[in-house]
């Protein structure tokens, strides 16, 4: 086997299989070959025994005992968006990565694929990431699930807390899991950051009114087909951007989304004019009767306050029948951290990546 640095591509071969790909990144790496209906993947680094690496077949091979059907996946469509939103419903807890709308933003960026199978909806990024299955975690036998589909181990990224919780307590094989403090989703109060009240919120309050008084702006709710609006406020924002390419991954996922608005139900948003210029605005989607997630929401920096007042009142006029706001996470960004905690999240969903080993 042979590799190259961190975050680099490389190869490796085993005799008499053929070569792998690798792709490493923060969690565990990966070695995938697929040749005739039949998937390999190699995860690696060996154990601290020294043991071989695993492979995690599916399919039948010759001479071998039979295992399940490979899952067939697919590119998420918005064909089945009824059909995933039901499972998605189903999960005990909701991240805002595994909406509808987040997956249709991101599924050319990301090469997302989903597969519908064993109750649950099997989603993979760039053809080799596994991500955690969405639907009823608690009606599913975990310990006949894993053994059958992946009899010599699995690896998911980005498992919400409370699956990563749920497989930690299986009585047979082992299950390792790291969190990821940059992946971590802020979950805000709605009426907090609507009201702004209180010495805690005092300078987000003070940016609001000194925007208020210094712009004669009109707010508009946002719903349907009318969130394609906001592509006009995202061509002005990334104007006045400095070229960088996660900027333009992300440029990619919101004209997707606005693009493909009217089919994604739940999808909500607000924007700022000033002198009938889209200043700022904000696109969030419902998640259940008590939660608004927040995909991407944007201000030109040169209104001042115009951040906090998209916030403020989109929360306020859009989105106040919700208890929580979801802001999703900061990606390590510690500017996008620092401005998040400042609204003073009152939970945090986190995700983990999570490795299944057989015993």
């Amino acid at each position: 086997m042979c590799t190259r640095g961190a975050g680099s591509w490389g190869w490796a071969s085993l005799p008499g299989i053929g070569n792998f790909t690798e792709k490493k990144r923060r969690g565990p790496a990966f070695l995938t070959w697929r040749a005739r209906g039949l998937s390999l993947m190699v995860q690696y680094p060996m154990s601290k025994t020294g043991s071989s690496v695993r492979l995690a077949r599916q399919g039948s091979l010759a001479g071998g005992r039979e295992m399940s059907m490979p899952l067939l996946f697919s590119p998420v469509t918005l064909d089945r968006a009824a059909e995933y939103g039901e499972l998605y419903s189903r999960s005990p807890r909701k991240s805002a990565w595994y909406t509808i709308g987040s997956l249709w933003a991101w599924r050319r960026v990301l090469g997302l694929e989903w597969a519908f199978d064993d109750g649950m909806c099997w989603i993979r990024s760039d053809g080799r990431t596994l991500w955690a299955p969405v639907g009823d975690w608690r009606d599913t036998d975990w310990g006949e699930l894993l053994r059958r589909r992946f009899p010599e181990g699995v690896a998911f990224d980005y498992v919400p807390d409370a699956l990563c919780s749920l497989l930690k307590e299986l009585p047979d094989g082992r299950v390792e899991t790291r969190e990821d403090r940059t992946q971590w989703e802020y979950i805000h109060s709605v009426r907090e950051l609507a009201e702004l009240r209180g010495n805690r919120f005092l300078q987000k309050r003070s940016h609001f009114n000194q925007f208020v008084r210094k712009y004669r702006y009109n707010y508009r709710s946002l719903s349907g087909e009318e969130i394609g609006a906001v592509v006009e406020g995202q061509d002005l924002w990334i104007r006045e951007q400095p070229p960088s390419p996660s900027l333009e991954r992300e440029d990619r996922a919101v004209r997707e989304l606005a693009a493909g608005c009217a089919g994604i139900p739940g999808l909500l948003g607000g924007m700022i004019e000033v002198d009938g210029m889209i200043i700022a605005y904000t696109v969030g989607e419902a998640v259940g009767d008590d939660t608004i997630v927040i995909h991407f929401e944007k201000a030109l920096r040169r209104f001042k306050g115009a951040y906090q007042a998209i916030n403020r009142l989109f929360l306020r006029n859009t989105a106040h029948s919700f208890s929580f706001v979801n802001r999703e996470e900061d990606m390590g960004d510690e500017g996008m951290r620092v401005a998040k905690m400042s609204y003073h999240p009152v939970d945090f969903l986190k995700k983990c990546f999570l490795s299944w080993i057989p015993d």
